[in-house]
């Protein structure tokens, strides 16, 4: 019982440190710090955004530094938004579900890494409206390893084909609906994802997505051609397909047969 417990703390503790790490990158890149050269991010010490000060490694645990810190900068007191603590605690609780789901294992960690990227990217579009095409190639090499363990290059393909062709006729009979970032990732999604998982992504961003575009359109009078970032739904279907994916294809198919 105490080994369980220790271990799913680990597990927590781990996916909140990624997410710390996804959580600025996708800051960082949305404020154009490391446009030229993202990976820089890898390298670069963490700061207060107010005064540049190097954070204190003690006020880098997850969640927990926050509350060290007592939520506001040790130099100069600017308050620190409470989303760095959260998004941390948010990741944590994804890391978690992904071992529930998938286990405690290398493909379950690198597919809890894709879907982190995913998120990242997802909250870069929401901010700067542009999915950044290098992060999205980051997406692909990080897919790599759960797609030779599927070994079904046919599927592979179809989720890559139906993905990419299913957004540009989209495209192409409603212009200006998509843009070229949102078809590279769906692509990238399907790619990983095969055929009919592909499906699940698809069906869950469009309808998560209408309906938070009708919200939208509705408590800001924009009407319901206004531009709005998508990729954060393509990140929702690829959570929601990579997790339960199977469990919607198998009760598809006991309505259908």
């Amino acid at each position: 019982m105490a080994h369980g417990a220790i271990l799913w703390a680990v597990v927590f503790f781990l996916g909140a440190a990624w997410g710390s790490f996804f959580y600025t990158l996708a800051l960082r890149w949305a404020d154009g710090s490391f446009r030229e050269s993202p990976w820089r991010a890898l390298a670069t010490p963490s700061r207060c955004p107010a005064c540049a000060s190097r954070i204190p490694l003690l006020r880098l645990i997850p969640a927990l530094g926050y509350l060290i810190a007592r939520g506001r900068c040790n130099s100069c007191g600017v308050r620190i938004p409470a989303a760095y603590p959260l998004a941390e605690l948010g990741y944590g609780a994804l890391a978690v579900v992904v071992a529930l789901r998938l286990g405690v294992n290398a493909p379950g960690a690198v597919l809890f890494l894709v879907m982190g990227l995913a998120i990242a990217i997802a909250i870069i579009d929401a901010k700067t409206m542009e999915i950044p095409l290098p992060l999205t190639l980051a997406f692909v090499a990080l897919s790599i390893y759960p797609i030779i363990l599927t070994g079904s290059v046919r599927d592979t393909l179809l989720g890559f084909g139906i993905a990419a062709a299913f957004f540009v006729v989209m495209l192409l009979v409603f212009p200006g609906s998509f843009g070229g970032g949102d078809i590279k990732l769906a692509a990238a999604m399907g790619l990983l994802l095969g055929f009919e998982l592909t499906i699940v992504m698809i069906e869950t961003a469009l309808v998560t997505g209408s309906v938070a575009g009708v919200i939208y359109a509705y408590r800001t009078k924009k009407g319901l051609r206004v531009r709005f970032p998508f990729a954060p739904f393509l990140a929702a279907g690829l959570v929601v397909a990579l997790l339960f994916g199977r469990d919607i294809v198998l009760l598809y198919y006991r309505i259908m047969f």
